[in-house]
């Protein structure tokens, strides 16, 4: 890839430029070129110049914005001030590895540069109808079945196969990657801005999952707790049982088609007497399956439903679990490895030992210092309130436990639930009553009475919001009335 030493200097070249011009000062270049964040200033600047902007114009813009009297690190608020300027706007987009030549590159470097990168690209167009020979897992997954060349569509769709799997291949031997499942796997640090730029094509080379821009300017750990937050809410999940309930029917039905089958042998002419009333009772006890195999079905069907509820009700935390992951990777962060995280009490130990630190040198004060004599009445009431709100209830989501078969048997998914496990069902007259009985049901009214509690806590929520709203609006109108603003304790003590 591209060496620092083609793009060193270019950053302090636009900044004696900048100085020359008065944009800074003499003590304030010299505070850059000083600075330890310099580093990560001139990486970030090649990765606008990667996205498609000019470098110099953004530095001389962020510059010129605000003066940088006072700043501690003129480096670090320079990032800052191009990050939240660029927000969204700093992704990479190759079209090919000649787009990783840098601008205004010095003589000796620029036909050097140019014949690797060409030869990049070839390399890249190789890996790609390698890739297409072999149609690995990883390609498939994610772009689907190489293309049939037969037809004159089938060769186009086969070139943009092979065009898409190129970026992903040539990523994958860049990175020494080969991993059977996983297409591209973790992401370089954003500091390798090239090799940065190559893994975010071939990110959307095979479409995969993308981020926006709330998810770029979260922390890591903002990040790390929308990815918790999924199995947290999976734990509750009622189980799936679309299988079950879709082998459940097919028996019924083939009950049916037995009993009338066995019935018209029965009473085929010529039949024997003896094998005609055994087939007659054959049929009514398929017909009698038929039937508390149906019962069964309403059972299963009301977990079917409950568990299309908790689907959606979850759906938000779904997709914002999968993006937040997706971020992280493309930071170099692995989720998933245990070994890369701060439980929550290593995170008290270090509040603690901070307090304890920190009550070495604090102010020694009396209890009535402490005391705010501005504290309405109000706020006392309300405090009095919270105090008596019942903590002890317990989560849904750390007494549950997902059922084993939604992930290790897919076989169990097929089970046509027994006779036993909806016995009551079948003598129960009302069909909400019969549900109670099997197993999945049970969890399933679990998860809706958790849905429904949810969503009675977020009506009564925007209630409040919306009766804060009007009240402010009221107040908002009464200060025009009045011709100036009014003290709200005033107003509220009039209204009253």
């Amino acid at each position: 890839m591209i060496g620092r030493a083609v793009t060193a200097g270019r950053t302090g070249a636009t900044l004696d430029r900048l100085a020359a011009k008065g944009a800074i000062t003499a003590d304030q270049r010299e505070a850059l070129a000083a600075d330890e964040a310099f580093g990560s200033l001139e990486r970030l600047l090649r990765t606008t110049e990667l996205a498609g902007h000019d470098p110099d114009a953004v530095l001389s813009a962020a510059v010129v914005q605000r003066d940088l009297h006072g700043a501690k690190s003129p480096a670090q608020v320079l990032h800052s001030r191009i990050t939240a300027a660029w927000t969204g706007r700093l992704t990479p987009h190759l079209t090919a590895m000649t787009d990783l030549v840098p601008e205004n590159v010095p003589g000796q470097w620029a036909a050097w540069l140019r014949d690797r990168a060409e030869a990049a690209d070839t390399r890249r167009h190789e890996l790609g109808a390698e890739t297409a020979r072999q149609a690995p897992r990883w390609a498939v997954d994610a772009l689907g079945p190489v293309p049939d060349t037969s037809d004159d569509a089938g060769v186009v769709a086969r070139q943009e196969w092979e065009h898409r799997a190129g970026w992903a291949a040539a990523w994958r031997e860049l990175a020494s990657h080969d991993d059977e499942r996983d297409p591209l796997g973790n992401a370089p640090a954003p500091g390798l801005a090239e090799k940065a730029a190559v893994f975010r094509t071939a990110h959307e080379a095979l479409g995969l999952l993308d981020v926006g821009a709330e998810e770029a300017d979260m922390t890591d750990g903002q990040l790390r707790l929308r990815v918790h937050a999924l199995p947290r809410e999976e734990a509750w999940a009622p189980r799936s049982v679309a299988d079950e309930l879709d082998a459940t029917h097919q028996q019924a039905a083939k009950a049916r088609t037995d009993a009338q089958m066995w019935a018209a042998h029965a009473d085929a002419p010529g039949a024997d007497p003896t094998e005609a009333e055994r087939l007659r009772a054959d049929a009514a006890a398929a017909l009698r399956e038929a039937e508390q195999l149906d019962e069964r079905a309403v059972a299963v069907e009301e977990a079917d439903r409950a568990r299309a509820r908790w689907y959606a009700h979850t759906a938000v935390t779904r997709d914002n679990a999968h993006r937040s992951a997706t971020e992280l990777r493309a930071r170099g962060v692995d989720p998933d490895d245990p070994d890369d995280r701060v439980t929550a009490q290593e995170w008290v130990d270090a509040h603690r030992a901070e307090q304890t630190e920190a009550d070495i040198d604090r102010e020694i004060r009396d209890e009535h210092d402490l005391h705010d004599p501005e504290l309405s009445d109000e706020l006392r009431q309300l405090d009095r309130e919270l105090d008596l709100i019942e903590t002890d209830v317990q989560d849904v989501r750390e007494t549950s436990t997902a059922h084993p078969t939604e992930r290790n048997d897919p076989a169990e998914r097929r089970r046509v639930p027994t006779a036993d496990e909806t016995a009551e069902a079948v003598e129960a007259v009302e069909a909400v009553e019969a549900v109670e009985a099997v197993e999945a049901v049970a969890q399933a009214q679990a998860a809706h009475a958790e849905v429904k509690t949810r969503g009675e806590a977020d009506a009564a929520r925007a209630a409040r919001e919306a009766e804060e709203t009007e009240r402010q609006a009221e107040l908002a109108r009464w200060s025009s009335e009045d011709g100036g603003a009014v003290d709200d304790g005033e107003e509220l003590s009039r209204h009253m």
